[in-house]
């Protein structure tokens, strides 16, 4: 049973939903589809029936429990953090149906709308799920945890709760202060549980670092799921995908220069000079080699997830070649150093020296006034256990290698627990994989007992096989 990414995309502006992006390309049409997706940030493919869901509602206000759906502020002196773009949203009905042995609460709240589940016999404690990218629509939905997590909740008498989030986007701030407001709904509603955890896939474990640093008494303890911890820096490295490409590739990308031409050079020019992923010309070799060493370096299922990612990492470029909103101004290669495996004809001076850098807007990478446009700080106030695949390309596992660093140097090492799972694309993990994380963070918050991880900081080429399971088909793919 693999947790794939579904109809509803789990990362950031960052995690580019280029939903049915039609472009023309010469006489045919290319059809650009997102890689990261769905109602479900990770989803549980199983023959068992989902519960039904219902939309009935064209203004969802019900709720199944008979307490009032009230508007509930974020906590008091809570430190908002994220910016709104200001869009008029409209919310989809959270209608569902419970699961058997539990009862739904759905409502709306202010601009978003969310559902809670709860156990028949609740055990005092609940999980806040924090979805990913939803792409750029103005219809906010909330996402659901993944089956195999919703099953393991009920089944163990943990309640869920989750948020719609009242905008989409690359909206990590947001998504922290709609996932603080929800809590304060719950606590309303049912009464303060005996402990919270957060989970958050993807852009949501932007959502849960930010959470972790900015409200240290909120969450006992968080699980992140091919999460983009490092904040910013995710954005960061789409930028740097995009400034690779350009120079290896020789093929001039116009950004800033307000050019029609910039999906036709995108889609047409450089996959002429790059190749295909499984058939590159020289200058294609040199692109995927430097991408390797930036992201990880060699390890289990990189070409794979290379593969899968290969167009839809411009997406950032193609939506918004001028850097216009909020992330990608906000976004940076400088200090970026750029290597590459030799034998390409190419020098890592030649590369670092050659590759073009954009400078991000500082009132835009302030932050101050954008706490969610700048990389996270690693000053984690509770456990914090993570899974991350390790042919992920859209959030690459050197975001986890990143937080790392972060969290050591704010002295919090020992609440930082991470795991590689050899696994190609994002958010791929098996129900096994992700509920045995689960267990084990629980008894990390309850007991005491810190987990066993990965570390991530070394040699990647062989990483994965403490937590792997099952092993795919393949492994460990094409390094």
């Amino acid at each position: 049973l693999l947790l794939t990414t579904r109809g509803r995309a789990s990362t950031l502006l960052l995690m580019f939903r280029l939903r049915a992006l039609l472009l023309l390309a010469a006489s045919s049409a290319v059809l650009i589809s997102t890689a990261c997706g769905g109602s479900n940030t990770v989803s549980v493919s199983t023959a068992s029936t989902s519960p039904t869901v219902v939309s009935a509602a064209k203004s969802p206000t019900a709720s199944s429990s008979p307490a009032s759906a009230a508007v509930v502020p974020a906590a008091a002196n809570a430190r908002k953090l994220g910016t709104s773009a200001g869009l008029t949203t409209t919310a989809k009905d959270p209608t569902f149906v419970a699961v058997s042995g539990a009862k739904a609460t759905f409502a709306k709240s202010g601009n978003a709308v969310y559902q809670v589940e709860m156990p028949d016999k609740w055990n005092g404690e609940v999980v806040y799920y924090a979805h990913g990218f939803a792409g750029f629509g103005t219809e906010v939905s909330v996402a659901p945890p993944p089956q195999a997590l919703r099953d393991q909740l009920i089944a163990g008498g943990y309640a869920w709760a989750a948020s719609s989030y009242s905008e989409n986007g690359y909206v990590p701030g947001i998504g922290a202060d709609d996932t603080l407001a929800l809590k304060r709904i719950f606590e309303e509603k049912f009464g303060k549980a005996r402990r919270s955890y957060l989970v958050g896939a993807s852009m949501g474990g932007n959502v849960v670092a930010l959470s972790l640093e900015n409200f240290p008494n909120e969450y006992d303890g968080a699980l992140s799921v091919c999460g983009a911890l490092a904040g910013q820096e995710q954005i960061d490295f789409l930028a740097s995908w995009t400034a690779l490409a350009e120079f290896t590739s020789g093929v001039k990308i116009p950004i800033g220069e307000g050019s029609k031409e910039i999906a036709s050079i995108l889609l047409q020019q450089l996959p002429k000079a790059l190749g295909a992923p499984d058939s590159p010309t020289e200058k294609g070799k040199q692109f995927a080699s430097a991408v390797r060493l930036l992201t990880g370096g060699p390890r289990p299922f990189f070409a794979e997830g290379f593969k899968e990612q290969y167009v839809v990492n411009f997406g950032l470029t193609l939506l918004d070649p001028d850097r216009k909103s909020l992330a990608a101004s906000a976004s940076t290669n400088e200090g970026v150093k750029y290597t590459i495996e030799p034998g390409l004809g190419l020098s890592n001076e030649q590369l670092d020296s050659g590759v073009r850098r954009f400078k991000a807007d500082p009132a835009s990478r302030n932050a101050d006034a954008h706490p969610d446009a700048v990389p996270t700080s690693g000053k984690i106030s509770k456990p914090l256990l993570t899974l991350h695949g390790t042919g992920d390309l859209f959030v690459p596992i050197s975001q986890e290698q990143s937080y790392r660093k972060k969290v050591e140097a704010a002295g919090k090492g020992d609440l930082l627990v991470q795991r590689a799972i050899r696994s190609a694309g994002h958010c791929k993990f098996s129900a096994e994989e992700f509920t045995a994380a689960f267990t084990d963070l629980v008894a990390w918050v309850n007991d005491g007992k810190t987990p066993k991880g990965d570390d991530l900081l070394g040699d990647l080429s062989d990483i994965g096989r403490q937590f792997t399971n099952p092993i795919r088909a393949g492994d460990p793919g094409t390094k």
